[in-house]
């Protein structure tokens, strides 16, 4: 399988102007790459701060190896008085790499930690919410100044 990390863009070439760009870009090509039907609810049409952009990206990046062994995956990226990220997926499976392993008590990743503290630090939340029948829905939110 594919890794999300060899499709997608460097966070550091994602600005708060093209956000919304990257965003398509990096859907149509993981999607392509794994076989696994996309539906993009919304994305982003407002520019954000630069450091808010690369950030949502990286969340987003990190989202799509969460879910990767899913059989669909649903995204919205909307931005207002916040920037809010919404991915949902149904029929999920731990993708490779991605296993009791590596991770902490918390459930969380060393990456998915690192990550938490980075929203956390800029009054965001960044959650990750698992149901029984294989769902997960994995949310950010971030507010915008």
């Amino acid at each position: 399988m594919t890794s999300i990390f060899d499709v997608s863009a460097s966070a550091g070439d994602v600005s708060g102007r093209d956000l919304g760009q990257a965003v398509e870009s990096l859907l149509a090509g993981w999607a392509e790459r794994v076989a696994v039907p996309v539906e993009v609810w919304a994305l982003p049409t407002k520019e954000v701060p630069d450091e808010l952009a690369r950030l949502a990206y990286r969340v987003l990046v990190d989202a799509l190896a969460r879910v990767e062994g899913a059989r669909e995956v649903s995204v919205a990226m909307t931005t207002g008085k916040t920037l809010r990220l919404t991915v949902s997926c149904e029929g999920r499976t731990d993708p490779p790499g991605k296993g009791t392993a590596h991770r902490n008590a918390s459930g969380d990743d060393a990456g998915m930690s690192v990550l938490r503290t980075q929203v956390k630090a800029r009054r965001g939340v960044y959650s990750t919410d698992l149901a029984g029948t294989g769902s997960m829905t994995i949310t950010l939110e971030l507010p915008l100044p």
